[in-house]
């Protein structure tokens, strides 16, 4: 407790030195071959003018900026919390104090923001009259929580470890990149919903406790480092690199893989889309769309980009960023090809999702055949292994 206060009072200072939020938040211990966080912090809330918080239970408060403890509640507290010209104010105003870390006293106790409930402690971090609110929480439970959400269907089992081994990984990069920013994921990027999502003694609850521990790792320079590992749910018979598709590096291949049984269902999941030049380009704040050209990762024939031309100039969008403007449910896919026809833009693909990583389809026609999760893992995520976390903290320890 005292590491993680000393560590968070330093990023505090910072926070107020330099009037900006993306500043660090704790620090981490560091092996030399893998960077192993306890928690993961997730942003709930940035620049708000104010969140209704409530605490139902025994709690503690402490100021993150020296580890003292400024207060404390038996029977919990439910008021709007604000951030004023002398410092917080959560019922009681907080003099001189613009950050507060709430501490859970009991098992039992549960924190509510706006109305959602997180396990872990929560932060609040004041910045010129807003506030930011960040949910620090254990891997394992955020883990659970994100994936309850986005696997409500059963899947095979084995195809599930191996997501919750991907999950994880994921999560632990997330947290060791960012591990000098006040947060490392912003809950709206992954749809966290915090506690509720999470059923007890569900697959998902189930699946996430036994592998707990397992990541994947990927040589970087002479570190073993978990990477970007992500899935995707129909990969239509190839994935993409995660720089190829991305345009960053993620500590991971720089190569996708054949992935045969969704090659063999493709045509099975074609889609089209079309839209009308005017309505994509006052989507796209284009006047007039005289031309589309894609930039097409070669290697997996994916789309990473877009170049819309309206006569005056050009106009790049990558794919990301035209989807979530298009809209997920239009632009399914990052396999696609794109035309105009007359008054019309008709885009035809094939697939779901953005083509990277684990194919969840073809993963669960792999587990349906008696793969196991190391091996559906292997064939996805090329030149990584298996890393026990658990087992080589016991081992330092022995």
């Amino acid at each position: 407790m005292k590491i993680f206060f000393a560590a968070l009072a330093l990023s505090c200072a910072a926070l107020y030195a330099a009037n900006d939020s993306n500043v660090p938040f704790p620090a981490f211990e560091t092996t030399n071959e893998a960077i192993r966080p306890s928690n993961i912090q997730v942003l709930l809330e940035k620049d708000a003018t104010g969140a209704l918080l409530e605490v139902k239970g025994p709690y503690y408060i402490f100021n993150p900026h020296d580890g003292s403890r400024v207060a404390s509640g038996i029977l919990g507290k439910r008021f709007m919390i604000h951030e004023l010209d002398n410092g917080l104010k959560w019922g009681e105003e907080f003099p001189g104090i613009h950050q507060i870390y709430i501490k859970p006293r009991s098992a039992d106790t549960s924190i509510f923001v706006n109305g959602i409930q997180y396990n872990g402690g929560v932060a609040i971090f004041g910045v010129a009259g807003t506030i930011n609110i960040v949910n620090d929480i254990d891997i394992e439970e955020y883990i659970k929580s994100v994936l309850s959400l986005q696997f409500p269907s059963p899947l095979e089992s084995e195809t599930l470890s191996a997501i919750a081994i991907a999950a994880r990984t994921e999560a632990y990069y997330q947290a060791t990149k960012s591990r000098d920013s006040f947060w490392h994921i912003i809950a709206s990027d992954v749809n966290y919903q915090g506690a509720a999502m999470v059923v007890p003694g569900s697959p998902i609850d189930k699946i996430v406790t036994a592998s707990k521990g397992l990541i994947l790792v990927h040589p970087t320079g002479k570190l073993n480092l978990p990477f970007a590992a992500l899935w995707t749910e129909h990969c239509a018979g190839k994935t993409a690199a995660y720089p190829s598709l991305f345009r960053k590096e993620g500590n991971t291949s720089d190569r996708g893989v054949e992935a045969p049984h969704a090659l063999m269902a493709r045509q099975e999941a074609k889609w089209n889309y079309t839209i009308s030049k005017k309505k994509l380009g006052t989507t796209l704040g284009i006047s007039e769309i005289k031309s589309i050209e894609l930039f097409i990762d070669s290697t997996s024939n994916k789309v990473y980009g877009l170049r819309i031309k309206d006569g005056s100039g050009a106009h790049d969008f990558d794919f990301f960023t035209m989807q979530k403007m298009v809209g997920v449910s239009h632009l399914l896919s990052s396999d696609f090809t794109v035309g105009i026809k007359d008054d019309s833009i008709v885009f035809n693909g094939f697939g779901k999702g953005h083509g990277v990583g684990l194919c969840v389809y073809s993963a669960n026609a792999l587990a349906q055949n008696g793969e196991n999760a190391p091996k559906i893992l292997s064939k996805f995520f090329p030149d990584t292994f298996l890393y026990n976390l658990d087992a080589m903290q016991t081992l330092r320890a022995k």
